[in-house]
């Protein structure tokens, strides 16, 4: 497949005989762009971290959309905050001169490690550096760990939500920031209308698998946040951190309340098909994978890994979906 203009497509012959029950979907990459909520998000968190560890330095402005998308298609990096983390850590482990130089060793690492996320991460850097410098850090940066005892999931949360939905999402006060919820700036792509076409195909079994809170899928879906099946629907944010993807929990959770054996999952990542495939292997359910890759910093990229990974269907945005539905359904 080459993609050199707006809309093309592309679906594997295989998937033209194929009868899902229901329709999944993933939100930040396909409902919503993100590019200027949660990517600013990571850019900002690394930023804080870094001068509140080692102060005022040369690496202001270090983490770019690039290195966002490389540790996102490993597949173990569906959760920004967990990028933010792996970021930061590889920085302080083995702080860099420039910022050219620091981008390479990011991107070097980015080549190296795989779905096993952040532990993929740690374990990469104790093969180069000493072990005892990562845990000091580690320590420092005291992640994992639940928000109020984590700074840096913490200060993440904090740029993300802002300080009202930040204290209505935790339960807490904000510390470190106050200024404009950053989450404002996600845009909705889906429109009512593409939602509502989706729904006469599939009635009530279309739903939501995310690794965004209730709140915050609501708050950026709301125009069409209802039309979803809410019991089906399934927040990882919300859930126990064992659950994220690509652990296949939610996906077959949503199916299991639908009473579905067989679906479509549309989503943007790496770390959406192998949920996907996990689950087949799993159960005896069947998913067909569409890829979305109009978000992506690196359309064309994505949209060649997608056909390389294995997904069924390839569309560039969520509001030709149902013209691709009436093709081959």
């Amino acid at each position: 497949m080459t993609i050199k203009r707006l809309h093309q497509y592309y679906i594997d012959k295989e998937f033209k005989t194929f009868n899902p029950q229901c329709i999944l979907f993933d939100i930040d990459g396909v409902l919503v762009d993100i590019r200027k909520s949660y990517n600013i998000v990571i850019k900002k968190t690394v930023d804080f971290i870094l001068k509140y560890i080692i102060g005022d330095t040369v690496l202001k402005g270090i983490v770019n959309d690039d290195i966002i998308l490389k540790f996102r298609q490993t597949g173990g990096f569906n959760n920004d905050t967990d990028t933010s983390y792996a970021i930061a850590l590889a920085i302080l482990v083995n702080p860099q001169k420039s910022i050219r130089s620091t981008r390479e060793f990011l991107n070097f690492i980015a080549k190296n490690v795989d779905e096993g996320g952040i532990i993929s991460v740690e374990k990469f850097l104790s093969s180069y550096f000493h072990y005892a410098d990562i845990q000091r850090l580690k320590k420092i940066l005291v992640y994992p760990a639940p928000i109020g005892n984590s700074m840096l999931a913490t200060v993440f949360d904090e740029f993300f939500y802002g300080p009202e939905l930040f204290e209505k999402r935790h339960k807490i006060k904000p510390k470190y920031y106050f200024g404009k919820p950053l989450i404002e700036n996600d845009k909705l792509l889906a429109t009512r209308t593409t939602i509502n076409d989706i729904t006469k195909k599939f009635g009530s079994n279309v739903a939501i698998v995310s690794g965004r809170s209730k709140i915050a899928a609501e708050y950026s879906l709301k125009p069409v946040f209802d039309v979803f099946n809410q019991r089906a629907c399934i927040f990882l944010e919300d859930e126990e951190r064992e659950y994220s993807k690509p652990n296949p929990y939610a996906i077959k959770k949503a199916m299991k309340i639908m009473n579905s054996k067989t679906a479509i999952y549309v989503g943007d990542s790496a770390e959406d098909l192998l949920m996907v495939r996990r689950a087949e292997k799993e159960t005896d359910i069947k998913i067909a994978f569409f890829g979305v890759y109009g978000c992506s910093t690196r359309p064309i990229l994505t949209a060649r890994q997608f056909k390389k990974i294995g997904a069924e269907v390839i569309i560039e945005n969520i509001n030709i979906l149902p013209n691709i539905l009436n093709k081959v359904l």
